[in-house]
């Protein structure tokens, strides 16, 4: 009787592990998709925004959001002299940004509430001391204060002077996503509601920043590949 158990059980065995190594490598490749995320559109057509407005980077290069076109971007809002949220915002978008560094087409934005002061030489050495200065997946950004802080609320983000905040000036400590199109991008909570932006002063939110831009990768590749049947 044990000798027929043992039998059955291995031709159990046998006839899953084949199953079970197909579904696994079709999660592998990214041809099983167990989720996406919310398309909430393009933001920038939703709001009052020139089309002609750009930003200088801490290279001194230009940069508008027309340069995040055929990427995944995170975009956040901060200031070097912040006494208060910004140095743990960066300190986690740092982990995101290491973490994710292989990804090819991703890029972080983080653009300055405090033109004034962030010019970019003083950008570029607050790369440096957050340990990104050679990266090239990762954009501090300047420019005039009414478009810096036009572009924050476009996303949905908070941008202002502030004499009662500390520093001088209140802003999210959330970034968004943006896929390749330039459409925001959101996972739908547990509770069925959109999340929209991520806080990411929280790592456990910062974890699910994660979590759903490799989700965007994932499926960017297969828009890339024509795997999806937009090629067809």
């Amino acid at each position: 009787m044990a000798n027929m158990t043992s039998k059955r059980l291995l031709l159990g065995v046998l006839l899953v592990l084949p199953v079970a190594m197909y579904l696994g490598s079709l999660v592998i490749s990214g041809a099983v998709n167990f989720r996406s995320l919310e398309d909430l559109g393009d933001p920038l057509a939703q709001a009052s925004w020139s089309d002609g407005t750009s930003f200088i980077q801490s290279d001194q290069g230009t940069w508008t959001p027309d340069s995040m076109q055929g990427k995944i971007a995170v975009v956040s809002f901060f200031f070097t002299s912040c006494p208060t949220v910004c140095p743990a915002m960066n300190f986690h978008l740092k982990e995101a940004h290491d973490r994710l560094y292989g990804f090819k087409d991703l890029v972080f934005i983080s653009c300055t509430v405090d033109p004034l002061t962030d010019v970019p030489v003083v950008l570029e050495a607050y790369k440096e001391r957050l340990g990104v200065q050679g990266s090239n997946k990762w954009q501090f950004i300047t420019g005039q204060r009414e478009d810096l802080y036009a572009l924050a609320n476009a996303y949905y983000l908070v941008a202002m002077q502030d004499s009662s905040a500390e520093g001088g000036y209140a802003h999210s400590q959330s970034a968004v996503i943006l896929d390749w199109n330039g459409h925001l991008r959101s996972r739908i909570t547990d509770e069925g509601n959109i999340l929209g932006v991520y806080d990411v002063s929280e790592p456990y939110l910062v974890d699910q920043l994660v979590d759903d831009i490799r989700v965007l990768v994932k499926e960017h590749r297969k828009t890339k590949m024509g795997t999806d049947g937009a090629s067809k």
